[in-house]
């Protein structure tokens, strides 16, 4: 061994995270699609000009950038960058990494981060299934229930409306909202469809109900 190699042995090397975000929950075969990858030093060093890949599942290199100047909005030391990507032209659910290189050196050393991610590619839709989530008793419109028609996802909007474009199939719809008992329906999309979702509040027993 060196005394170059014995002095970096002693140096502890310092950690580096990664983390993903705003991947979308599906794509379209072939399609353009970005997600967000930040870095950040577990000693909060400045992580800003490092460059990040993105590789897919057959370990080839998708995309590469540099993180940010300034870190990410409420954070303190979570350098980030946009990385536009392309879904792979087969429908599937594939896992892709991020991966920020030892070669990304400050003055003082980090050992690699990974940070892996799901990737689920989808055929083009052919129908738009709408859902309108209303409250069961008082048929106001509920805003922000989610929606999930496996493995597409979304949420009602200030309307209590959200639309999901999917390939023609059969679906187990599901509508849920934070003080609601979820709602399900089974559905066989052939063509555009709406689903009206009743939303009954879960209220809990009171002693009435529980003796009734």
């Amino acid at each position: 061994m060196t005394e170059d190699d014995e002095l970096t042995h002693e140096i502890e090397l310092h950690s580096t995270r990664i983390v993903v975000w705003e991947v979308p929950a599906t794509i379209e075969c072939g399609e353009t699609f970005s997600v967000k990858v930040g870095v950040k030093c577990s000693s909060e060093c400045r992580l800003d000009g490092w460059t990040v890949e993105v590789r897919d599942h057959d370990g080839s290199t998708r995309a590469s950038a540099v993180t940010s100047k300034r870190p990410w909005r409420d954070t303190v030391g979570l350098h980030y960058v946009l990385v536009e990507l392309n879904a792979p032209d087969s429908e599937g659910l594939y896992t892709w990494e991020a991966r920020a290189s030892v070669n990304n050196l400050t003055e003082v050393r980090h050992a690699e981060g990974i940070a892996r991610f799901g990737v689920r590619a989808v055929p083009a839709p052919d129908c738009v299934l709408t859902v309108v989530a209303v409250d069961v008793e008082s048929q106001v419109p509920v805003e922000g229930a989610k929606v999930v028609a496996h493995p597409y996802r979304t949420f009602t909007d200030e309307q209590g409306m959200a639309k999901v474009r999917v390939p023609a199939g059969e679906y187990r719809l599901f509508v849920s909202g934070k003080k609601y008992f979820p709602y399900r329906s089974d559905c066989d999309v052939k063509a555009d469809l709406t689903v009206k979702a009743d939303l009954a509040v879960d209220r809990e027993l009171s002693d009435a109900d529980i003796w009734r």
